[in-house]
């Protein structure tokens, strides 16, 4: 599975996920080949692009639960624009609570490890779509390490806010900027969205604390300063859960290519100083990394499929090297030279089309 521009569709393509409207209602089910009236539609849309499985690749299973996480998530993202609308006008934030709760009812009850795979998004959608996997992810986070429900609700809400200043700069502001441009006026823009924050949250400034700790941290490590702030519990939840979503979604431009969960992963561990070991562990335990079927790239150069998720360590499962046809279980000790490089993304190139 590979994310495809909107430009790059074609006739004949495979939908690797579900596509839900605005009522939760499906549009497009997995495994859709897509047909002209489709990819217009999109286009229209302004959808950046979907997820599109490979001509041979097998339809992944997925149980109702994971069919119910996936339209909960386009329910709260619409929710989330709606409410972000009335934010910016009325500067009243009516229902942010109520998202809040209704993703902690609808994902702390998640034991096992979920299916984060990315979802598609709309430039309109973007940041919208971004907080709410960020609030997901803090939520089933904030589960495995045992935090309290009242702290879990303060991480979510900033998790949803903590973008907040993107929603008042347009598009059209920032094209032909130059990057540093770009960061000045994103920066200033947050800057306004933490003092609306200060004004939502008047009676409890721990969400807009939560955010601005969150933001000044994240801008450190960006440009190479030098961070001596000990961030708080939450802070360190929404500092991981911001960046992996990130490093693994399609950008805004829907222009680069969106790292795989075993980059970030990679990127996240090493620089530990920043991203706190028990919030990335944390991470890693809430969702599937390396699931069996997924194939891999090795550091001999060999192509493997993963058939066992790994105990331990979830960058090291047991493998099916194809080449030789040899089982390595990679959290054996006699197999420590062996690592996984990253995940093969690359698409195959045949598609059926319906003539």
């Amino acid at each position: 599975m590979r994310f495809v521009k909107a430009s790059d569709l074609k006739r004949g393509m495979r939908l690797g996920r579900p596509i839900y409207n605005r009522k939760g209602e499906l549009v497009y089910d997995i495994d859709h080949r897509l047909i002209d009236a489709d990819i217009v539609q999109m286009r229209n849309s302004k959808i950046m692009g979907v997820f599109a499985l490979d001509a041979a690749e097998p339809v992944p299973p997925m149980s109702d639960t994971e069919r119910e996480y996936d339209r909960q998530r386009f329910l709260n993202v619409y929710a989330l624009r709606d409410e972000m609308q009335k934010i910016l006008f009325n500067h009243r934030a009516n229902r942010i609570e109520t998202i809040a709760e209704s993703i902690v009812s609808s994902f702390e009850v998640f034991k096992k490890r979920i299916d984060f795979s990315q979802s598609v998004r709309s430039r309109d959608e973007y940041v919208c779509s971004h907080s709410v996997n960020v609030a997901i992810l803090v939520t089933l986070m904030g589960t495995k390490l045992g935090i309290t429900n009242a702290d879990k609700l303060t991480a979510v809400k900033a998790a949803l806010l903590h973008d907040i200043g993107k929603y008042v700069v347009p598009d059209k502001l920032l094209e032909g900027e130059t990057a540093e441009e770009v960061d000045r006026i994103l920066n200033n823009a947050q800057d306004t969205g933490f003092e609306l924050i200060g004004m939502l949250f008047d009676g409890d400034k721990s969400v807009m604390n939560t955010c601005i700790q969150t933001h000044r941290i994240l801008m450190n490590h960006r440009f190479g300063r030098k961070n001596d702030e000990k961030p708080t519990l939450l802070s360190r939840l929404l500092i991981v859960a911001d960046t992996f979503d990130s490093m693994t979604a399609i950008d805004a431009s829907g222009d680069l290519e969106p790292k795989s969960f075993v980059e970030a992963l990679r990127y996240l561990r090493y620089n530990f100083e920043v991203f706190n070991v028990k919030a990335v562990e944390a991470l890693e335990n809430s969702i599937e990394m390396l699931k069996p079927g997924t194939t891999v790239l090795l550091n001999n150069n060999h192509q493997a499929l993963v058939t066992v998720e790994a105990r331990g360590d979830v960058l090291r499962p047991t493998v099916l090297e194809i080449k030789t046809n040899k089982i390595i279980n990679l959290e054996d000790m006699s197999n420590r030279d062996i690592e996984i490089v990253d995940v093969i993304k690359k698409l195959d190139n045949r598609h059926v089309v319906d003539r």
